[in-house]
């Protein structure tokens, strides 16, 4: 089911699953990585155990979406959802950006935040260039052809490519955004660096990484682990940069293990 949640000059679009079998009450907030999409969390939000909501931060591009535009506007606008919802405390699941932003929520709102997994993310984008970063930067400087770029940016989010339907509509969700929208949120997430604000997590917290990931490397994992309170961290084989969608029955069981222990 997809539903809206009106903003100040843009709405918020988000899908609730609500699994068969539900194990726990807390409900899970799902935030997708960019050149990724919401329809990244269907292969997995019936087996988490518990009410999914996956926020389409696209969405915001189809206002006026200025002050949105970056990892602290979508934490606003995360935080805008589950006030909504009328919930105390989620659980969080984010991925890539979506995952920049669960640490944003697990720091400075730590009393709504349960558990949290953060999927092919870092604390910050430093450190050498990577293949899906020289990606990104083409994209940001608007010098090569977007329609093309968007398909190379999400080829380069998993190691075995999904269907040519499925490809094309995770293409579609990116070009469907304001360009200048996606490109603020990149850009200020590339100046931003949280590692000073990862002791105020404490929420327990599941690193995951796909073993072939081309935007976050092992250091990033490494230095979440080294500034986080309660941390581990499980590199998945075979996978990129968002494993749930290349191994989703894998990925699914990571998950529920952490969030119900």
């Amino acid at each position: 089911m997809i539903s809206t949640l009106p903003l100040a000059d843009t709405t918020l679009r988000y899908s609730v699953t609500t699994p068969a079998a539900i194990d726990r009450a807390v409900p899970i907030l799902l935030l997708h990585p960019w050149f990724g999409c919401r329809a990244f969390w269907d292969p997995v939000a019936d087996d988490l155990g518990a009410r999914c909501y996956a926020v389409d931060w696209y969405s915001l591009s189809h206002g006026a979406w200025t002050d949105w535009a970056s990892p602290e506007g979508l934490a606003r606008a995360a935080i805008a959802l589950v006030d909504h919802l009328d919930l105390d405390s989620v659980d969080v699941v984010g991925n890539s950006v979506g995952g920049i932003v669960a640490q944003l929520l697990a720091a400075r709102s730590p009393e709504r935040v349960r558990r949290l997994v953060l999927v092919g993310t870092g604390a910050s984008l430093g450190g050498p260039p990577t293949a899906f970063g020289e990606l990104v930067s083409a994209w940001i400087a608007g010098t090569q052809d977007r329609r093309v770029l968007a398909a190379r940016l999400v080829d380069a989010l998993v190691a075995t490519p999904p269907d040519e339907p499925q490809r094309n509509a995770y293409v579609r969700a990116v070009l469907d955004a304001d360009p200048g929208f996606v490109s603020a949120v990149l850009t200020a997430a590339r100046g931003l660096d949280l590692r000073p604000e990862l002791q105020r997590i404490t929420a327990p917290t599941l690193v995951i990484r796909g073993e072939h990931d081309s935007a976050r490397t092992p250091e990033h994992v490494a230095t979440l682990i080294a500034g986080l309170p309660d941390a581990s961290a499980v590199e998945m084989s075979g996978c990129g940069h968002s494993p749930m969608i290349e191994q989703p029955a894998t990925f699914a069981t990571l998950v529920r293990r952490h969030l119900a222990a």
